[in-house]
């Protein structure tokens, strides 16, 4: 049952009131805007457009109001393809804010680790804004920027609508309607309702509302027990959810009845849950459900659990659930499973880590879409189509086991997804120097050779740190991964700050069997499939046409399969009987992988 309050306007006022109420007005912003609320913004800037490395410039920006014209911020940052982060923490009376970004070109703004705007992409100058309601004490706002060419403008402001605090009630859902789809201004009708589950059909939420372009926000404290959670919403259309100040679900866009859902690690306690909903047109319909599925803490695990499915909104019953080792896939033009489709496929990968206390840095390879959650934090967010392309982003662990989710989508054409991260806490301490991994895929061994076992594969721009030994020849290097764990790489894949041949030899290291020099392999036929292991059941990541001459490196203990390197320097395993060998393949060692 819903309880409504309709706002209701005085029909006559004092012309000198309005005098006095538009000069308070006009105070009243300029006090709570972002100089006054927040203090200084700490300003980091890059030159490149995706926030990647060590910045060029850190400094104090006493707020974000910049039209560098063709220019640029300062002299160390380039006039094109820089980007910037502000970082400000503001203590806030409870009530609804007001967030506007101007920008040419791409801009985010998060609060409190929620993105309320995101229009990261190439443009002219434009403003977008977004309406927050925000409780009472300390908010921290990021707004992270770039810019292309041209022209450069970075502008974010937000201001108070001085609306009222909403009540927490223990057992209702504090609501809010308006007539628009975008939540904007002062809502129409507000109240309270014990659940979220409408289907208002082709009808209106009450007499005299609209029936069609409207728009709900529901709040309330959830009193929850620890444990893990999952929560469904099914909307008709579109539907953002909020738990425990983590945007979860965002699936903001017209749509059939659809359900969504996701599982999320919670403390005890209440628990602070928001919805948000919008209707367009023809038949309305809202529903959130929430049960608890596990306890917390939950256990730690090297294992992912894997699910995909035949859409690219992980929406409906996975087709494929299974347990995976790592997330490192290229499979080309080919799928995960037969039961998934060769393109407009998505999955979804989760898994309990533990994370000693420090910095990491986290990254995600994909073609195309990924997002990665944190200990419920999405740190990583670049759900659109793209070719290959690597996103990385920083994290502070308290320490312990934490949740990580990955999702990703392929549209069409080459599809892949990588994932991993490194620890920068050891970095410059009892580390001499660190590496970044060059090739497409680099394996980490037990040992200084092929012939020894794979602990696991890192990726294109992953950093781990230098253990300050190597091989005899200085063409293996040992690093540290962020888990701990110590391993091997051939130095010829690794750029490191300091000379492989400054560190320390370990004597007794001995090479693998190396291949007949000049050993070279030719395709005849159609085309080739090269996989990551000696067997149909690995995925293939590329293929290489008839007439292709390729480097051998190994073969398998049975002869049948072949590991060669390609002209971009990839390795990969492919059936030796489509090779013309101009050595005999028993000369080439022996490897598993």
């Amino acid at each position: 049952m819903n309880s409504w309050f309709r706002f209701r306007r005085p029909r006559f006022v004092h012309l000198a009131a309005i005098i006095a109420l538009l000069a308070v007005a006009a105070l009243t912003g300029g006090a709570l805007s972002t100089r006054a609320q927040g203090g200084a913004w700490e300003g980091r800037y890059w030159n490149n457009r995706d926030l990647s490395g060590n910045p060029v410039l850190v400094r104090q920006d006493a707020n974000i109001d910049f039209d560098w014209g063709g220019g640029s911020p300062a002299s160390q940052v380039f006039t094109d393809n820089f980007s910037a982060q502000w970082t400000q923490t503001a203590n806030l009376p409870a009530g609804t804010y007001r967030f506007s970004a101007t920008a040419d070109d791409g801009m985010r703004v998060w609060v409190d680790n929620v993105l309320i705007i995101d229009a990261w992409y190439d443009s002219q100058v434009r403003t977008i804004t977004a309406d927050v309601f925000l409780g009472a004490g300390n908010h921290t706002i990021v707004v992270q920027y770039y810019e292309a060419g041209g022209v450069a403008v970075a502008k974010m402001n937000y201001v108070s609508l001085n609306a009222p605090q909403p009540p927490t009630p223990t057992n209702n859902w504090f609501n809010e309607y308006f007539t628009n789809t975008s939540l904007s201004g002062a809502p129409t009708l507000t109240g309270t309702t014990t659940d979220i589950n409408f289907n208002w059909g082709l009808g209106a939420p009450t007499a005299g509302f609209p029936a069609d372009f409207f728009s709900v926000r529901w709040v309330r404290n959830l009193p929850l027990e620890a444990g893990r959670y999952r929560f469904t919403t099914t909307t008709d259309d579109g539907v953002r959810l909020w738990v425990n100040n983590v945007l979860v679900i965002d699936q903001w866009r017209v749509q059939p009845p659809t359900s969504f859902s996701v599982d999320i690690d919670l403390p005890g306690g209440a628990i602070p849950i928001k919805m948000e909903y919008f209707e367009n047109t023809e038949r309305a319909y809202a529903k959130l459900t929430w049960q608890r599925i596990g306890t917390t803490p939950p256990p730690t695990s090297s294992a992912w659990r894997a699910e995909y499915f035949s859409n690219m909104s992980l929406s409906g019953q996975p087709v494929v659930v299974r347990d995976e080792g790592a997330v490192n896939y290229s499979w080309g033009y080919g799928t995960p499973a037969p039961q998934v489709p060769v393109d407009h496929f998505s999955a979804r990968w989760t898994a309990n880590l533990n994370f000693p206390s420090g910095r990491y840095r986290f990254s995600a390879t994909s073609d195309d879409g990924v997002r990665v959650w944190v200990n419920n934090q999405l740190i990583i967010d670049a759900w659109f189509d793209r070719p290959a392309q690597t996103s990385t982003a920083e994290f502070t662990s308290p320490g312990g086991v934490l949740p990580v989710r990955i999702e990703y989508y392929e549209n069409t054409a080459l599809a892949e997804m990588r994932f991993g991260y490194t620890s920068l806490t050891g970095t410059g301490g009892q580390f001499p120097g660190t590496g970044t991994v060059t090739s497409y895929r680099l394996n980490v061994r037990t040992g200084p050779g092929t012939n020894f076992a794979v602990i696991t594969r890192l990726s294109t721009g992953n950093v781990v740190n230098l253990t300050g030994y190597r091989n005899g020849d200085a063409t293996w290097v040992q690093v540290s991964l962020a888990n701990g764990t110590v391993g091997w790489v051939s130095a010829l894949y690794l750029r490191t700050t300091i000379p492989v041949a400054n560190l320390t030899p370990i004597t007794g290291t001995t090479t693998p069997p190396t291949p007949p020099a000049g050993a070279l392999g030719t395709v005849n036929t159609g085309a080739l499939n090269v996989r990551t292991g000696p067997d149909v059941g690995y995925p293939a990541f590329t293929s290489i046409s008839n007439g292709t001459t390729v480097t051998l490196l190994a073969r398998n203990a049975a002869s049948t399969w072949v590991k060669v390197i390609l002209r971009d320097g990839r390795q990969g395993w492919v059936n030796a009987s489509f090779l013309i060998l101009n050595v005999s393949i028993n000369s080439l060692p022996v490897s598993n992988l």
